[in-house]
């Protein structure tokens, strides 16, 4: 039985990504109005900033510790840029430590050298 979900005045920036399958009934009964306000804030969003769209970049999830990480070439220098957001500072730390590593093994691989 899906419970009722905490009351957020912010949750179109931040959701509760740790216990959420207890909630997701509820969630897809309201996914058609977070789905449309999600794409008014992020219009809202794009006449704000100068942007692009993320191609030949990676946006990785994770859900242990919760956050989001993108990966992308450096657009100015050799090298590819590790972002992280892990909602607190060391959930954010370790999402950038364990996510480059990810990016050092893969260089590592390829046997491309990597410059510190």
């Amino acid at each position: 039985m899906p419970k009722p979900r905490e009351q957020k005045d912010n949750h179109l920036i931040y959701a509760d990504a740790v216990g959420s399958r207890g909630k997701s009934g509820v969630w897809f009964g309201e996914r058609e109005d977070i789905k449309a306000k999600q794409v008014t804030v992020m219009d809202a969003v794009k006449e704000r900033v100068e942007w692009v769209p993320v191609e030949d970049a990676v946006m990785a999830i994770s859900l242990d510790p919760p956050g989001i990480v993108l990966m992308a070439p450096n657009p100015s220098l050799p090298g590819i840029i590790v972002l992280a957001d892990g909602a607190t500072a060391e959930n954010t730390e370790h999402l950038k430590k364990h996510y480059t590593e990810i990016v050092q093994d893969v260089l590592k691989d390829a046997k491309i050298a990597q410059e510190d």
